[in-house]
């Protein structure tokens, strides 16, 4: 998936997203998962360009969930990063809410279905 994420480009917003080793993430990175995330592990990383800023992500085991974390060109946290999609995701079915049958009864001349 991360993969799929950091080899996207996007030129519209001048957005360049490349895969690169754990190692090559700044130390400060490393630092908030160790400190932060209780037990956490940076299983992949990413650099993004975006308008001339550099900006990292490392995506962090966590629990059997994959989490992705943004972080600045020194390795300072900015926030999550868990809605960055190489393409928009299938939305759920929206069931529809189920309907009570009337208690009211019908109106004169009106035929009203039989179960």
């Amino acid at each position: 998936m991360l993969a799929a994420i950091l080899s996207v480009t996007v030129f519209a917003q001048e957005k360049k997203m490349t895969e690169i080793k754990v190692s090559q993430l700044p130390k400060p990175v490393s630092e908030y998962v160790a400190k932060n995330l209780g037990g956490g592990a940076i299983s992949k990383a990413g650099k993004i360009e975006e308008n001339g800023v550099l900006s990292y992500v490392a995506m962090v085991d966590m629990a059997g969930q994959k989490r992705a974390f943004l972080f600045d060109k020194d390795g300072k946290f900015t926030g999550k990063g868990d809605n960055l999609k190489s393409a928009p995701a299938a939305k759920p079915p929206v069931k529809a809410p189920e309907t009570k049958p009337s208690t009211q009864t019908p109106a004169a001349g009106i035929a009203v279905p039989k179960k």
